[in-house]
């Protein structure tokens, strides 16, 4: 079972700290973790993992999904993580899913990382046919009790908190979209955010701290351009002509 390794000391780990000030008060947010999860029955039972903070798994272009990823995070901690991939497999994605996961820590080396709670906000996806998350899940990372990495990997979050308020510890949330089909040459446009102005989706609390940062995602199909018609007609034009002249030099 694939999950990320939280002593930061061991080797391949990667975290990103960012300090900021708020509320008087000097807090630090570490990422462990910021990935990015493809489901489908044509890719094999289990989801692609693609890791661009952190320590996890890359597996998107063996399968033929070129991937671009833009980190937009600013020196605050806040600010937009964006997944570009095209699907370059030679075959159609069917019954599609794309899911984002954020492991976050806040203020760990004053308070530890077991004092945290998270909260559903708003996720109201109504399947393929917008940008909006339609399912989601906060839960334990997996190092005691969390079964998150196990239902990202099947393409299943349970649309449940096992860390709320009250029964606080370690918080990773994910946010999952219905992207229906991805057609050979199509791309996936992925932009989650991390914002203390609330955003919808999913909050991570940390008491302590006084501190509470909110997570969020849109996710959209590009379909294949199709050249305008002028465009398209101007092209077999020049196709033709550029065949007539080859034809006419022969002779």
């Amino acid at each position: 079972m694939r999950k990320k390794n939280k002593i930061l000391s061991f080797p391949g780990i990667a975290f990103v700290t960012f300090i900021a000030l708020w509320s008087s008060h000097v807090w630090s947010v570490e990422i462990i973790q910021y990935s990015a999860f493809i489901n489908s029955p044509v890719l094999g039972p289990i989801s692609l993992e693609d890791t661009q903070v952190g320590s996890g798994f890359n597996d998107f272009q063996g399968f033929g999904l070129d991937v671009s990823f833009t980190n937009n995070l600013g020196a605050d901690g806040l600010g937009t993580a964006i997944w570009e991939v095209t699907n370059n497999s030679g075959s159609n994605l069917t019954n599609a899913w794309f899911f984002g996961l954020l492991d976050a820590e806040i203020d760990e080396p004053i308070n530890s990382f077991f004092n945290e709670s998270g909260a559903l906000v708003n996720v109201a996806g109504i399947g393929s046919g917008d940008t909006a998350a339609d399912s989601w899940e906060i839960d334990e990372p997996g190092f005691v009790f969390g079964n998150i990495f196990d239902n990202l990997l099947t393409s299943s979050l349970d649309n449940s908190n096992s860390v709320p308020a009250g029964l606080e510890d370690d918080v990773s949330l994910a946010l999952g979209f219905d992207i229906g089909n991805l057609l050979v040459g199509e791309s996936i446009l992925a932009t989650f955010g991390t914002s203390l102005i609330d955003i919808g989706g999913l909050s991570h609390t940390d008491p302590d701290s006084n501190l509470t940062f909110y997570f969020n995602g849109a996710v959209e199909v590009q379909p294949l351009s199709v050249p305008e018609p002028g465009t398209l007609m101007l092209f077999i034009i020049g196709m033709a002509g550029l065949m007539m002249r080859r034809i006419l030099s022969s002779q």
